[in-house]
C-alpha cells in the first residue's frame, strides 16, 4: 500500500513538472511574438522617419530652384532694362546730336545770310539803290550826309576797304545817338516791347545786341526775356501791360 502511494506521489510530480514546463514554453512563445511585432512597428516607424525627412529633402530643393529661377529671371529683367535704357539713352543723346546739328546748320545759314545782305549793301554800284532805311542810322543822318555815305561806297574798289568804312560809320552814329540822347534804330527793327519804360540808353542797348545775334531761336530767347523784365517793371510802377508796349 505504501508503494502504491509513492508511486502515486511520483506519478503526479512528474505530471506537474510537464505542465510547468509547458506553460513555460508556451510563455517565451508568447513573449518572442511581441518582441517581433514592437521590431516590426520600429521599422515601420523609421521608414516613415525616411520618408518623411526624404520629402521634406525634396521640398527644400524645390524651393532653391524656385528661388534660383526667380534670381535668374530679376536679373534677367534688370539687364533686359538696362539695355533698354542705354538704347533710350543712346537714341536720346543721338536726337540731341541731330538738333545740334540742325542748329548750329541754321545758324550757319543765318550769318551766311546776314553775310549775303552786307555785301550787297556794299557791293552797291548805284547809290539810289541803296535806300536811307537800309543805311545805319538813318534817321540821325542830314540829306547830304546820306548822300555822302552812298558816293564813298560808290569810290570804294575793295570789299575790305567798304566793310572797314561800315564800321567806322556805324561807331561815329552810337557816338552821336549816344551825344543827343537819341534812338539808334538798325535797319530792318522795329518797335521794342515796353520801350517807354525803357531809357535812351537801355533801348539802343538792346538793339545792339538783338542785331548781332547769329540766329532766330538765340533772338527769340532774347526778346522772351526781355518782355520777362518789362512785364516785371511796369507792375512795380503800376502800369498795365498794354501801356508797358
Amino acid at each position: 500500500m505504501r508503494n502504491k502511494l509513492s508511486i502515486s506521489i511520483i506519478l503526479a510530480s512528474m505530471l506537474a513538472l510537464m505542465f510547468i514546463s509547458v506553460d513555460a514554453q508556451q510563455g517565451q512563445g508568447g513573449g518572442s511574438g511581441d518582441r517581433d511585432q514592437q521590431m516590426d512597428r520600429d521599422y515601420d516607424r523609421d521608414m516613415d522617419r525616411d520618408r518623411d525627412y526624404d520629402r521634406d529633402m525634396d521640398q527644400d530643393r524645390d524651393y532653391d530652384r524656385d528661388m534660383t529661377q526667380d534670381r535668374d529671371y530679376d536679373r534677367d529683367m534688370d539687364q533686359d532694362r538696362d539695355r533698354d535704357r542705354d538704347y533710350t539713352t543712346g537714341e536720346s543723346m543721338d536726337r540731341d546730336q541731330d538738333r545740334d546739328q540742325l542748329r548750329a546748320h541754321d545758324q550757319d545759314k543765318d550769318q551766311d545770310r546776314d553775310r549775303v545782305q552786307d555785301r550787297d549793301r556794299l557791293h552797291v554800284t548805284d547809290p539810289a539803290s541803296l535806300r536811307d532805311e537800309d543805311i545805319y542810322g538813318s534817321a540821325l543822318m542830314s540829306k547830304e550826309e546820306l548822300k555822302q555815305y552812298r558816293n564813298q561806297l560808290m569810290n570804294m574798289e575793295t570789299v575790305e576797304a567798304r566793310e572797314q568804312y561800315r564800321v567806322q560809320h556805324e561807331e561815329m552814329m552810337q557816338e552821336r545817338a549816344q551825344k543827343q540822347g537819341n534812338d539808334l534804330v538798325p535797319p530792318g527793327q522795329g518797335p521794342i516791347y515796353g520801350g517807354e519804360l525803357m531809357t535812351v540808353q537801355e533801348r539802343n542797348e538792346y538793339r545792339e545786341q538783338l542785331r548781332h545775334m547769329n540766329s532766330d531761336e538765340e533772338r527769340e530767347k532774347f526778346q522772351a526775356r526781355h518782355q520777362e523784365q518789362m512785364n516785371l517793371r511796369a507792375k512795380a510802377l503800376e502800369l498795365d501791360i498794354e501801356e508797358a508796349e
